[in-house]
C-alpha cells in the first residue's frame, strides 16, 4: 500500500535516533584503503554510487534493488561496474527499481526490472534516439532527460500524467522518448514517484504529475521564483533561492506556500533525507541538518564533516563527498550502505569513510564476488560459497537454520558450523583459529583455514589490501 511506503522511512529515522555513539575502528575512519579520487556521489533508496576521476562507477549497499552491475546482491564494500560500462557523469536512481545514467558525451542509459522499453535489465542499456542530453531524472516508472537546448524529453509510465496529463488515456505507456509540451527553456529537472519538477532559466519552478490521486499539467509552484537549484524526494521538494535560503515544499499539502529557512551562511546545495531531514551545504562547505517537523525548526551542523562539496541521501543513510575525493557515510548499515565492509556494525550516527573492498586473487586471477572478505578484529574472513565455488568445489548450505555448510572439493569434505571452533574434515574434527561467522546471507571463515584444510598457499597483504590464494601446487 502507498501509506506503508512512506511510513517505513519514518521508522528508520526513529531507529537511528536510538543509536548510541558507535566506536568505529581505525580502518573505518582510515584513508589508507579508502575509496579515493571520487568526483561524484549519488544515493538511491538502498544503494550508493560513486564515480571516480578515471570515470569508473562504483556501487555498494543493496536492499534487493538492482544497482546496475548485473546482479541483485548486497555489497558491503564498493564494487566497480564492469569495464564495458560507459563513462557516466551522473546517475539518477528512481523511487522504485528503475535507474538512469548520463554519459560524458550526452547519451542516456537505463536499467531496472521490466523497464518501460520492454526489456528486463540488470545492467545499463542505451536509450536510443537521445543525444546531447545534459541532465536526467527517474521516477517510479518514468524517465526524464534534458537536452542542451533546454527541452525536456520523457518516456515510461504515463498512467497518472507523469509525462503528459492530456495523453493518459491514449498513451498510458510511452516506450520511446517524446518531447514534453510546455517544458522549454529548462536548466534542471528532478523527479520522484509519479511527480516531476523542472527549473527554467528564468528561475521559475514548475511541477506536474500526481502525488495523491489527481494529476496536473506543468504548473508554477507557489512562490517558485528566483530558484537556483532543486532536489526532490518522496513528495518533498527542496530548493535554494537567489538569497541563499532553503525553500521547502510539502506536496502532500498541495501546491501551497513553501517554508523558507535561512542559515548563517548562504546555502549552495540541498538534499532531503527519507521523509523528514533536509541536508544542506553552505558556502563555507559545512553540512547542516534541518528538521522541518520541529517547532521551532531544528537546524544543526553535522559534526565530523568539513570541506564538503556534495551531499546525497537514501532512505536510511547519507553520503558526503569532500574536496579531497573521499566519501563519508552515516546512518544505517543493514544492507552495507556505509560501504565499510563491516556487516556487524548496524549503523553509525557519526561519519565514517567509505573503504575499498579487499581484493582477492585466485591463482593469479582477480575474483569478482558478491561477498568480499571482511576484517574482524584484524583477521581476514572469506565467504565460503563465493570462494570455494570459484575453486570448483561444491557448497551446500543449510538455509533453514543458516548455521551449517558442507564443502566438497575432490576427495575432501568439510563441514562448518557458525560459531563453532572446530570443523569436520573428512570425518575428523579439526580445530579452527576462529569460529565461522554468518553475515550478508553467507558464512565467512578465517583465511588460514583454507591452507589448513586443502593445502592451498594463502597470503594476506595488509598494505595492498589483497588476499592471494594459490591452489596450483596444492593437494586435495
Amino acid at each position: 500500500m502507498k501509506v506503508s511506503k512512506y511510513i517505513i522511512p519514518l521508522c528508520i529515522c526513529f531507529c537511528l535516533s536510538l543509536f548510541l555513539p558507535v566506536q568505529t575502528t581505525s580502518a573505518q575512519n582510515s584513508t589508507t584503503h579508502a575509496l579515493q579520487s571520487i568526483v561524484y556521489i549519488q544515493a538511491s533508496p538502498g544503494s550508493a554510487y560513486a564515480i571516480d576521476s578515471k570515470g569508473t562507477t562504483w556501487t555498494w549497499g543493496g536492499s534487493g534493488r538492482y544497482a546496475g552491475t548485473g546482479d541483485t546482491s548486497i555489497h558491503l564494500s564498493p564494487i566497480s561496474f564492469p569495464d564495458s560500462t560507459p563513462t557516466f557523469t551522473s546517475i539518477a536512481p528512481g523511487s522504485d527499481v528503475y535507474s538512469s545514467a548520463l554519459t560524458d558525451n550526452g547519451l542516456v542509459y537505463t536499467w531496472g526490472v521490466d523497464d518501460p522499453s520492454g526489456q528486463k535489465t540488470t545492467s545499463p542499456v542505451q536509450v536510443q534516439d537521445l543525444k546531447n542530453m545534459t541532465s536526467i531524472a527517474t521516477g517510479a516508472k518514468h524517465f526524464l532527460a534534458l537536452d542542451n537546448t533546454g527541452q525536456v524529453w520523457g518516456w515510461g509510465s504515463n498512467d497518472t500524467g507523469q509525462l503528459d496529463k492530456a495523453k493518459i488515456a491514449t498513451m498510458p505507456v510511452v516506450k520511446t522518448p517524446i518531447r514534453l509540451s510546455g517544458l522549454d527553456q529548462v536548466k534542471a529537472i528532478a523527479s520522484y514517484d509519479n511527480y516531476s519538477i523542472a527549473l527554467k532559466n528564468d528561475g521559475t519552478l514548475w511541477g506536474w504529475g500526481s502525488v495523491n490521486s489527481s494529476s496536473t499539467s506543468p504548473t508554477l509552484l507557489v512562490d517558485g521564483k528566483n530558484i537556483n537549484s532543486i532536489h526532490m524526494s518522496y513528495a518533498k521538494i527542496v530548493a535554494t533561492n537567489a538569497k541563499g535560503q532553503v525553500v521547502y515544499w510539502n506536496l502532500y499539502k498541495g501546491n501551497s506556500k513553501p517554508k523558507i529557512y535561512s542559515l548563517k551562511s548562504p546555502v549552495i546545495s540541498t538534499d532531503s533525507w527519507a521523509s523528514s531531514y533536509i541536508y544542506v551545504i553552505t558556502n563555507d562547505h559545512k553540512v547542516w541538518q534541518i528538521d522541518p517537523t520541529t517547532d521551532p525548526t531544528s537546524i544543526q551542523q553535522v559534526p565530523g564533516l568539513k570541506d564538503i562539496i556534495q551531499v546525497t541521501s537514501g532512505n536510511s543513510f547519507t553520503l558526503a563527498l569532500d574536496k579531497t575525493g573521499f566519501v563519508h557515510s552515516l546512518g544505517m548499515n543493514n544492507a552495507g550502505q556505509l560501504g565499510i565492509g563491516n556487516p556487524f556494525l548496524r549503523g553509525s550516527s557519526t561519519p565514517v569513510i567509505v573503504q575499498k573492498a579487499i581484493d582477492v586473487q585466485l591463482n593469479g586471477q582477480q575474483l569478482r564476488m558478491s561477498n568480499v572478505p571482511i576484517l574482524i578484529n584484524s583477521s581476514v574472513y572469506v565467504p565460503v560459497r563465493g570462494l570455494f565455488e570459484k575453486m570448483n568445489a561444491t557448497v551446500t548450505w543449510d538455509r533453514k537454520n543458516r548455521n551449517d555448510v558442507l564443502v566438497t572439493s575432490g576427495s575432501t569434505t568439510i563441514q562448518l558450523t557458525k560459531g563453532k571452533n572446530t570443523a569436520i574434515v573428512n570425518g575428523k574434527e579439526v580445530p579452527l583459529s576462529a569460529p565461522p561467522q554468518y553475515a550478508n546471507e553467507s558464512i565467512f571463515i578465517p583465511l588460514r583455514f583454507i591452507s589448513e584444510t586443502i593445502g592451498a598457499h594463502v597470503n594476506w597483504n595488509s598494505a595492498d589490501y589483497t588476499v592471494t590464494i594459490n591452489t596450483n601446487n596444492s593437494s586435495k
